[in-house]
């Protein structure tokens, strides 16, 4: 006898719903967390880079600023102030260096100096991972979902940027970030979504000027996908609203508007600093068109791009499908796909500087990974089936879960051997380091090298002695010696008619040459050596008391010579 209907049990598909949204809930919250951990425990390994410098300085005086303005809003408005407090790194917006200052205020209580301003920086790559699991796990399950962000955490280079407290990666969160709220909202048709769209892509450019292909980016993609009136208003309403939200966002542009406003706009087209970049062993100035193709290749895990690839080629198959769900599907990864395309697109035109490998493409890693993430599902997928068919059912789970981490330790293992020099992993696809020098890549960049030639000064330089580093990359030592990491008492050699970042705190350095130096640091970035032949002449002969090498290929050397005082 079968029990009557009022007694059976029944699971609406609002609960059901409910259901899925908590346990996606508890798992984003998980990822960020162990995120959290791993980029908090490995932060004291990674090395100082040559831009964080010129931000964390940059933030400290924004947050004097804010500290102004609650006093003595006056004053804080006066031109005077504004040039004061704001004159430190103009260059750029200031959105993330004022969210990395207020953190750095409230982190400088339980953590040391660095690690406080980087904490800004490692929040927001927390925040953008649950995002990542959350986005692909609505759209493709958790397992998905959680692939996608441990490629993006074990993509070396990636890992590596994600504590830096530099613009490159709070870049490509605001990019990932205005982009999912955009596809999170694509059947909503209310204009308070048009607005916090031009809200939050003004916000992205108050953080860099990656954010400005964004909206082209979303609207080709409505063109293709979603041709909806209320689409096509939100994408002109945004860029009605981003604009003046930029302004807002930029206290530096309040007074002097239109000149500092042109002055911004030269100084990222016509204006910015000339810097060469290493590329098939000759030092360019930009580099070729293939070049952010090229290297998004050479610096990404073999095993990620060939998902993120089965990742396109599932999308493709979804599009061509007759299934409305799988048609949705496709049109989500053509949308990751044109998140992978548009940042290196937006660096072939020769109309702007291309340099420092992939750092200027970051967005398109978060993309990658959502690939990838998608690209093994789809994979896991297919075997099930396949062992479905010849009667094996059972022996599909196990294969799967033994499959998946095989395809992560080839690189993970590499990544180990570099670690903390991840700006010198490369992945299989170029033969690691050792293959990439061979064919004429950079080996590494950004001075975070440096940081393995401190305790040797530290114990043997004599009291003020004189620490040469490539030009222009001083602030660097000098920072160090800001956090106590390198004594005080030695000097750091200026380049000629360089400053300092830090006369503000005393630390003015020393104007000398290399000949003048009693310990010279070579990091051995071939750019540098291209710009500064002197380099190479001096070092040749000589023998360094200190190397720093990875698969038998210098990274940095640490020469001391004797002065006669």
């Amino acid at each position: 006898m079968t029990a009557p209907s009022s007694t059976v049990p029944r699971i609406r598909a609002g609960d059901q719903a409910q259901t899925h949204i908590v346990r996606h809930t508890a798992v984003a919250t998980a990822l960020a967390t162990l995120s959290l951990l791993a980029l908090l425990v490995t932060e004291p390994q990674i090395g100082l880079t040559w831009d964080e410098p010129a931000y964390i300085v940059a933030a400290r005086s924004y947050v004097g600023w804010f500290e102004l303005l609650a006093t003595n809003p006056g004053e804080a408005l006066q031109p005077g102030a504004i040039k004061r407090f704001w004159e430190a790194n103009h260059e750029h917006p200031p959105l993330d260096k004022i969210w990395s200052g207020i953190v750095w205020q409230i982190a400088r209580h339980f953590l040391d100096d660095l690690p406080a301003h980087r904490l800004g920086n490692i929040l927001l790559t927390v925040i953008a991972v649950g995002v990542l699991y959350a986005t692909v796990a609505s759209g493709f399950g958790g397992w998905a979902g959680v692939v996608a962000v441990v490629a993006l955490m074990t993509m070396p280079r990636f890992f590596f940027h994600a504590h830096l407290a530099a613009l490159d990666v709070p870049a490509a969160v605001v990019f990932f970030l205005v982009t999912m709220l955009f596809w999170h909202t694509r059947k909503r048709r209310s204009i308070a979504w048009d607005i916090a769209l031009g809200a939050a892509w003004g916000a992205a450019l108050a953080t860099k000027i990656n954010a400005l292909f964004v909206l082209p980016m979303l609207f080709a993609w409505m063109l293709a996908f979603a041709r909806h009136g209320f689409l096509v208003r939100r994408t002109m309403i945004a860029g009605v609203i981003g604009l003046p939200t930029f302004v807002a966002l930029w206290p530096w542009l309040y007074h002097d508007t239109r000149a500092r406003l042109i002055a911004y706009i030269r100084f990222i087209t016509v204006d910015h600093w000339k810097i060469a970049q290493w590329y098939f062993g000759e030092a360019l100035m930009p580099p070729p068109w293939h070049f952010p193709f090229v290297m998004l290749i050479a610096v990404t895990p073999l095993a990620i791009m060939l998902m993120a690839f089965a990742g396109v080629v599932r999308g493709v198959a979804a599009i061509r499908s007759g299934s409305p769900t799988q048609r949705e599907q496709g049109a989500q990864i053509a949308l990751w796909a044109l998140g992978v395309f548009v940042p290196l697109l937006a660096l072939t035109t020769g109309r702007t500087m291309v340099y420092d490998n992939e750092r200027l493409f970051m967005p398109a890693f978060f993309f990658v990974a959502a690939l990838a993430g998608v690209g093994l599902d789809g994979i896991g997928r297919m075997l099930r089936r396949r062992f479905e068919q010849q009667g094996s059912a059972r022996r599909a789970a196990p294969v799967i879960a033994l499959a998946g981490p095989l395809l992560f330790m080839p690189h993970l293992i590499s990544a180990t051997q570099m670690y903390p020099h991840l700006l010198s992993y490369y992945s299989e696809t170029v033969g690691g380091l050792r293959g990439a020098t061979r064919m004429g890549l950079e080996t590494t960049y950004w001075c975070e090298t440096y940081a393995a030639a401190l305790p040797y000064i530290n114990a043997h330089a004599a009291p003020g002695a004189v620490v040469w580093v490539e030009d222009w990359s001083h602030d660097v030592l000098l920072t160090y010696q800001f956090f106590g990491r390198l004594r005080p008492d030695v000097r750091v050699a200026l380049a000629p008619g360089a400053g300092s970042l830090f006369s503000r705190y005393g630390l003015e350095g020393t104007p000398a040459d290399i000949a003048d130096a009693d310990y010279v640091i070579v990091m051995y970035r071939q750019t540098g050596f291209a710009a500064h032949p002197k380099i190479e002449r001096w070092i040749a002969g000589r023998q360094p008391v200190l190397r720093l090498e990875r698969s038998g290929i210098p990274l940095m050397e640490l020469y001391e010579q004797q002065q006669s005082r």
